[in-house]
């Protein structure tokens, strides 16, 4: 008889796990918002390929699935992954190799800061920041090159604006750039005041210096784009709207989704040069799990802290 009930016992076991279907991953004991139409609160979810399976309480999740990897969330709260629905991702990777301006006072201490990157890379061919905001400081007006000439005199500097829409250059810059202060640039201002060039650019004219800084190299671009999805996909963000992209950018990113070795999606918007747009128009949109390509960013006007905005 005991024999019997034994094997009963085992052959209900088996067919209880039978039953169940395997999935990649089970989270239970959690606070889940669905953020479906009634924004639902569930317990419990199962994943399989990267897609779920199944969302519910945790005594159906358990009992409906089996896996390898459980988790018990504690009772913590679980969100869908936040979106950026307009940002820079790859700008802003590589910017984590540049000198970081955001949130100085003052420009004495974007000087300083501007100094302790120079001393981290004393062999750069040219020294780049980008963050800082006049409106933050005391005196709310752009800065001028004498600092930054005195400091830099061999060396060319381009620090762009918090918004990019305006930009300080020393005169190893313009001069590189053959600027002077009879040059005109339309959709921009290269500011001069007294006769003299004050090293700020306004729209358009950025492009006027940006152009002789060297591109990043692959290996740059690449450590810029994993840093990057390190930092976002820390807070939450799990897709970016990358935008003003080119066509090169774009097929280093689908090489890198291709290796496995990036994970975080990108929606591209593509920068309208005369290459990128003569191959998407040809080619048409390009779709992949992690990767959409399928917009244009057009720039239609300045902004309002950069002063470069339609009147």
């Amino acid at each position: 008889m005991r024999k019997t009930s034994l094997l009963c016992l085992i052959g209900c076991l088996l067919f209880s796990c039978a039953k169940k279907e395997q999935a990649d991953l089970i989270v239970h004991n959690a606070v889940v918002y669905t953020v479906d139409s009634s924004f639902t609160v569930a317990e419990a979810f199962a994943v399989k390929d990267g897609r779920f399976l199944a969302i519910g309480s945790s005594s159906e999740i358990l009992k409906s699935y089996r896996s390898t990897q459980i988790l018990d969330a504690e009772g913590r709260p679980i969100y869908p992954g936040f979106i950026d629905a307009h940002c820079h991702f790859l700008r802003y990777g590589l910017g984590l190799q540049q000198a970081d301006l955001t949130g100085t006072q003052s420009f004495a201490e974007a000087v300083e800061r501007l100094s302790a990157h120079r001393r981290k890379y004393p062999v750069a061919e040219w020294i780049i920041g980008r963050g800082w905001d006049q409106n933050d400081w005391p005196v709310k007006q752009f800065p001028d090159r004498d600092t930054l000439d005195k400091l830099f005199p061999d060396t060319p500097v381009l620090l762009t604006r918090v918004d990019g829409h305006a930009a300080l250059a020393n005169g190893k810059a313009l001069q590189l750039a053959g600027l002077t202060n009879k040059s005109k640039v339309s959709g921009g201002v290269v500011e001069v005041k007294n006769g003299r060039l004050t090293g700020i650019l306004v729209d358009n004219a950025i492009g006027l210096v940006r152009r002789f800084v060297p591109a990043a190299s692959r290996e740059e671009t690449v450590a810029g784009l994993k840093a990057a999805e390190q930092n976002c996909l820390a807070v939450g963000l799990t897709t970016v709207d990358d935008a003003g992209l080119s066509r090169n950018e774009v097929a280093i990113l689908d090489s890198l989704y291709r290796a496995g070795q990036l994970f975080i999606r990108t929606y591209v918007m593509l920068n309208p040069s005369p290459e990128t747009r003569e191959y998407y128009f040809q080619s048409g949109p390009y779709k992949t799990d992690q990767l959409n390509v399928r917009a244009f960013k057009v720039y239609a006007d300045g902004a309002l802290g950069s002063r470069g905005r339609a009147c």
